[in-house]
């Protein structure tokens, strides 16, 4: 299914004016009757506002009807805007609103925020199952979203999602639960959905300390703090490969020479675990000059791509992939290979700069203790995660 820009996208059908509010969508829901879209509605997405959608959510609170509450942010927003402009950024905003109404129909409506932000909002529908089939149908089409005129990477979103009143009773705390649900998401790679469950999620923090610390200066200088607190060398790379699991949430991460795989990380939910060595000498056909690769979506690669690579991660159920070469003055020692097999990893700047980094540490410290990796004892594999 392929959607495209329209212009009255709040509406069925193209020659509807903007006061008529009465959609085949809002039929079904009664306190928007007597809307007035000049105040109700966001000017350029056309669909309801901040102030409308807080409105509605307080009435059902206050009514106790029971809804959802999706949180719903553009994937990579900033870059769009510097890259191709704000007129690309607004067409890009305003073809999401369309997609969500459309593929939401009749289960909810639709608001935006602020900037990339949306919010859902489904009355009625809060049993797990019925608010995952939402989420899933959304996170399953996005993808297929077109911009004509627009030549621009693939649009995604990253949900988060919380419910009234099985979360929380409270109009403000609805929200942070959400929020934290699609920080979670991020943290994941984007591109994804995430429903609050209490058990999971109780403890994520949003802001001060925790951003602070995780900042890219805090980052990078914890990778050489990381990689040099101890002697041992073996421990320190270990060390380093642990922190970027549990932060980055990788479901495998070990490092790959020529022998086979060394130091295999594999996250508890991991959907596959019998990971294996790709065909090592195809990796240098595959990275770029920095001797870095990226794969989003394996299975959308053309055939410019070795046959061989691809048909290793098909093969092990592998979605995305990354690897890094770990290098110093001309010389590979291996590569860090980072995999997901139950989501499309949209892979950030900044997450793969604190890969590259960690790398080229790594190459550098093997390079001045006149050793390799298949040198170093690791251990066998170690299972993280409790999620």
């Amino acid at each position: 299914m392929n959607y495209e820009y329209k212009t009255q996208i709040l509406f069925i059908g193209e020659n509807m004016n903007k006061k008529e509010i009465k959609s085949e969508m809002l039929k079904h829901f009664p306190y928007f009757d007597n809307c007035d879209p000049e105040r109700c509605c966001d000017p350029l997405t056309e669909v309801f506002n901040r102030e409308t959608i807080n409105k509605y959510m307080k009435y059902l609170i206050g009514e106790g009807k029971p809804f959802c509450l999706f949180l719903v942010d553009v994937d990579n927003f900033k870059y769009i805007n510097d890259g191709y402009g704000h007129k690309a950024g607004d067409m890009i905003l305003t073809a999401v609103a369309q997609f969500l109404i459309e593929t939401l129909g009749t289960r909810g409506v639709v608001g935006r925020y602020g900037g990339d932000e949306f919010v859902m909002v489904c009355e009625g529908i809060t049993e797990y199952n019925d608010v995952w089939k939402v989420g899933h149908d959304i996170n399953m089409s996005i993808g297929n979203l077109r911009v004509p005129d627009l030549d621009t990477p693939s649009i995604t979103i990253t949900m988060g999602v919380s419910r009234f009143p099985l979360d929380t009773t409270d109009f403000d705390e609805l929200w942070n639960l959400s929020d934290k649900a699609l920080y979670r998401g991020k943290t994941k790679g984007r591109n994804c959905f995430i429903i609050y469950l209490q058990s999971k999620h109780q403890n994520l923090e949003l802001h001060g300390k925790r951003d602070m610390m995780f900042s890219p200066m805090y980052l990078h200088a914890k990778v050489f703090n990381t990689l040099t607190e101890t002697k041992n060398l073996s421990q320190a790379i270990k060390n380093q490969m642990l922190f970027l699991v549990s932060y980055l949430m990788y479901d495998h991460m070990c490092i790959e020479t020529s022998s086979g795989m060394k130091f295999r990380i594999i996250h508890s939910l991991s959907k596959y675990k019998d990971f294996k060595p790709v065909i090592y000498n195809e990796l240098a056909n595959v990275v770029d000059n920095t001797g870095l690769v990226h794969i989003s979506k394996v299975s959308s690669l053309s055939g410019s791509v070795s046959d061989k690579f691809m048909r290793g991660l098909g093969e092990q159920c592998i979605v995305s992939t990354l690897y890094c070469s770990i290098d110093a003055f001309g010389k590979t020692y291996g590569y860090i290979r980072i995999d997901m097999t139950d989501t499309v990893r949209i892979w950030q700047n900044d997450e793969m700069n604190l890969i590259v980094t960690t790398a080229k540490a790594i190459g550098l410290l093997l390079h001045y203790n006149k050793t390799n990796i298949d040198k170093l004892d690791f251990g066998g594999v170690e299972i993280v995660g409790k999620e």
